[in-house]
């Protein structure tokens, strides 16, 4: 069976990311790596609205495997070493791959293809925060 992994926050679950995580399935196994507290507020300077504990809660009793990521990305997905690693197509206009701290050449030798999934327009964690703080 095909393995696939996707990789992110997830924080303040939403549309999008019951979307993403439906494309994933229908390619295969599914694991979803959810970003520690510490990653993200590494990251964006800012701790995630729900703790790691509640948002691997939520996507683990949705049916999917779930393991931490503590860094950029590039270890889980040696860990993992899927057959696909699916993003949400917004991350087009980001260079990914640097941001997961890996190259085309890697991904290549780990023979790991990389799948863009449509982005759900108009929603996002960032745009249900301002939706909150604007109410």
């Amino acid at each position: 069976m095909t393995e696939v992994l996707t990789v992110g926050t997830f924080d303040t679950p939403h549309l999008g990311h019951a979307r993403l995580f439906k494309t994933c399935e229908q390619l295969g196994n599914v694991t979803v790596g959810v970003n520690s507290d510490e990653f993200i507020q590494e990251y964006k300077g800012k701790p995630p609205l729900f703790t790691f504990e509640e948002r691997a809660t939520l996507i683990a009793r949705l049916g999917y495997k779930v393991l931490i990521n503590t860094s950029a990305g590039a270890e889980l997905i040696r860990e993992v070493n899927p057959d696909i690693l699916v993003i949400g197509s917004d991350w087009l206009r980001k260079d990914y791959l640097k941001q997961i701290d890996m190259t085309p050449d890697e991904l290549d030798e780990l023979n790991i293809s990389l799948m863009y999934t449509p982005y759900t327009k108009n929603i996002s964690s960032t745009e249900i925060k301002r939706r909150v703080a604007n109410a």
